[in-house]
């Protein structure tokens, strides 16, 4: 049987895309995350799985389609601990995961964020 292919926004360390591939037998395609800690770290475990940066800039049109999306992107614009600007802040990347979401047309798309999201955007 093949394995399920895994794509994955914001990946930070990659602890979501673990977890989410144990649990479904899936393979990482590839990651986006521009944070240099963060890809320093998805490069020394998943060294041949490339890393797309930063998910304002991806032309998603070229990018390996998948069959599972995760994301964990910024909370900060919804948190009760921050500002609460929600769409206003620019760290709002929901609208470029929902563009990329679109184009890629995964089975399955899972994401963590904070509660207030649901009220704030």
């Amino acid at each position: 049987m093949t394995r399920l292919r895994l794509g994955s926004f914001c990946s930070g360390y990659g602890g979501l895309d673990l977890a989410v591939a144990r649990v479904l037998d899936a393979e990482p395609v590839w990651f986006a995350d521009p944070d240099p800690g963060a890809a320093a770290i998805l490069a020394h475990h998943w060294p041949t799985v490339p890393n797309l940066g930063d998910i304002t800039s991806v032309t998603w049109e070229d990018v390996a389609r998948v069959d599972i999306v995760t994301g964990g992107y910024p909370c900060q614009p919804f948190s009760v601990a921050g500002n609460r600007k929600g769409t206003s802040d620019a760290r709002h990347l929901w609208p470029w995961i929902a563009r990329a979401l679109r184009v890629l047309r995964p089975r399955l798309a899972l994401f963590e964020n904070v509660a207030n999201h649901l009220r704030l955007g």
